[in-house]
């Protein structure tokens, strides 16, 4: 799971940012096939906890050669957002370990595409912007869909859906709570605390009942790290190089990537509503990003 924190810049390259996208969800679908496998062997919070681990363990390195240049890569004073990032995205990515518990990876992947209209609908409803129409009629076809996967029936929607759905809600709002972050801090920076405040987070839960991991499982979690950092890395440059709408529609060929998972490591196969719904989802995502980008007539 990633996030866009980086501001548009000034001049667009549309190319390298669709390049950037397509390598970043390439490699966000192999962490989660990887993941899927993760969540069978120990508790999520440990599993949160080992991974954020990993990954400052990675990125230690590579902050002190910066430093040892004379660069201060983790000076900042937003310690708040960065604190807020966390806690919201600990809540998404923990509701997202559980739902891949029992959900298909496809179908899990598939609800957590109505994540960017989550963001349009909680800009409106807490932040008091402004949003249009058009972003409302996006973001009702866009929970259609997600309705057409889950598939509600008279026993209700099971659990694991609903922490997907969650998962996609808790994100949006981590989106929205600290979007601004990248206008002001670097990439080291951003990727640090994240991953320092998810591991204390995870820790406090984790603790209490830590079980003993072998080692393969350590080694496994290791490289889910290091490809979820290289993931990310790909998609702040992605947004380094153009504003979110011109490449977002990329993060719809993830949905291919977890079908060939799901079939080829798991021999699953989703359902024609995972598909249709999925359908749906897209359109919708489509239609909002075409009528943001479309010339606006003048007034």
């Amino acid at each position: 799971m990633t996030s866009p924190v980086a501001p548009p810049p000034a001049a667009e390259r549309p190319l390298p940012a669709i390049a950037a996208q397509f390598v970043c969800f390439t490699l966000v679908s192999i962490a989660d096939s990887i993941l899927k496998i993760i969540v069978a062997e120990a508790p999520s919070w440990q599993i949160m906890a080992m991974r954020s681990a990993s990954s400052l363990l990675i990125l230690t390195p590579i902050i002190l050669v910066q430093m040892a240049r004379g660069r201060a890569t983790l000076r900042t004073g937003r310690l708040k957002a960065h604190i807020l990032r966390a806690a919201l995205s600990a809540v998404s990515v923990f509701a997202y370990f559980e739902a891949l518990r029992e959900l298909d990876l496809p179908v899990a992947t598939a609800i957590l595409f109505v994540t960017p209209f989550f963001v349009v609908m909680l800009s409106g409803l807490v932040l008091r912007e402004h949003v249009g129409l058009n972003r409302w009629i996006a973001v009702a076809i866009g929970f259609v869909g997600a309705l057409v996967i889950i598939r509600p029936g008279p026993e209700g929607v099971s659990l694991a859906a609903l922490l997907a759905v969650l998962s996609a809600a808790t994100w949006g709002a981590a989106m929205v709570a600290i979007r601004a972050l990248g206008k002001t801090e670097g990439t080291l920076s951003i990727l640090f605390y994240f991953n320092l405040f998810i591991c204390l987070i995870a820790l406090a839960f984790a603790l209490p009942g830590w079980q003993p991991v072998p080692g393969w499982l350590i080694a496994t979690i290791l490289l889910n790290a290091a490809i979820q950092l290289v993931a990310q890395s790909f998609m702040l440059m992605a947004f380094r190089f153009a504003s979110a709408s011109v490449s977002a529609p990329v993060q719809y060929t993830q949905l291919l990537w977890s079908v060939a998972a799901g079939w080829f490591v798991f021999n699953v196969f989703p359902g024609p509503q995972v598909f249709a719904g999925a359908a749906i989802i897209v359109a919708s995502g489509l239609y909002l990003i075409w009528s943001e980008r479309r010339p606006r007539r003048p007034s």
